[in-house]
């Protein structure tokens, strides 16, 4: 057997983190709220058609362009922030999200942005599982050798990681939701910020200190999401304007 009773319970811990709680999370949020289903649905379908564009863009087009690793890392984090930011813009005018430019709208978003991100990771990482237990020999070697000498906490910290990509997605989505209520440079930023949260991981990759670094950015975008949420009272849904009065007959 391929793996082992510890790495497969580490492995189940890391599904549930990815598949299973983005879910539950939403499933609160939307009750303690009353933001509608549709509005994490719409972020999540914009996430998904981001990838339609990036994609092509990030592992068929770049590649071929023979640039310096360095450049290619650079290009491709700008090209996620551009089009991660303009898909979670494009969200907010759409249905339901459209009538939630708020507080409220912007964590349906964020949590539906990011978990649908954080399940398609799941649901591959899961297929890669069933993979090792049924169909081993169809895996590459070099592989099967990782798989095998992997300490279950690889699995666990995996899991762990979306954590904080969650909580980013809840920031960039809070910027997007200032860029419709206080212009258009909070969209520029939430690009920016982004762009550099990923071109940093991606030079940090292999670094003992990525776990604290991708912490220390969750802890600081959170921080950014509270204050600003009590900075920007626009932020809180207006209250329905009351009726013009009925003119009374003479």
């Amino acid at each position: 057997m391929l793996l082992n009773p510890a790495q497969m319970l580490a492995i189940a811990v890391e599904l549930l983190l990815m598949i299973v709680l983005p879910i539950v999370l939403l499933t609160l949020w939307c009750r303690r709220t009353r933001v509608p289903w549709t509005a994490p649905l719409i972020a999540a379908g914009c996430y998904l058609l981001n990838l339609a564009v990036n994609v092509p863009l990030t592992v068929m087009v770049y590649p071929s362009l023979n640039l310096p690793p360095v450049l290619l890392l650079a290009l491709t984090a700008l090209t996620y922030g551009v089009c991660e930011e303009l898909a979670r813009w494009l969200s907010f005018r759409l249905g339901s999200l459209r009538r939630h430019r708020d507080g409220d709208g912007a964590i349906s978003a964020g949590l539906g942005h990011g978990g649908a991100e954080s399940v398609l990771f799941g649901l591959s990482y899961a297929a890669g599982t069933v993979a090792a237990l049924f169909a081993p020999d169809a895996l590459p070697q070099a592989t099967r050798d990782a798989l095998a000498g992997a300490s279950p906490w690889v699995f666990v910290g995996t899991g762990l990681d979306r954590l904080p990509a969650l909580a980013g997605h809840l920031v960039f989505a809070l910027l997007i939701v200032l860029a419709y209520r206080r212009g258009v440079k909070f969209l520029l930023i939430a690009i920016a910020a982004h762009a550099a949260l990923d071109f940093s991981m991606f030079m940090l990759r292999d670094h003992a200190a990525l776990p604290v670094f991708i912490a220390a950015w969750a802890a600081a975008g959170l921080l950014c999401l509270v204050l600003a949420r009590r900075l920007y009272g626009s932020l809180r849904r207006p209250a329905p304007e009351p009726a013009p009065a009925t003119p009374v007959a003479a």
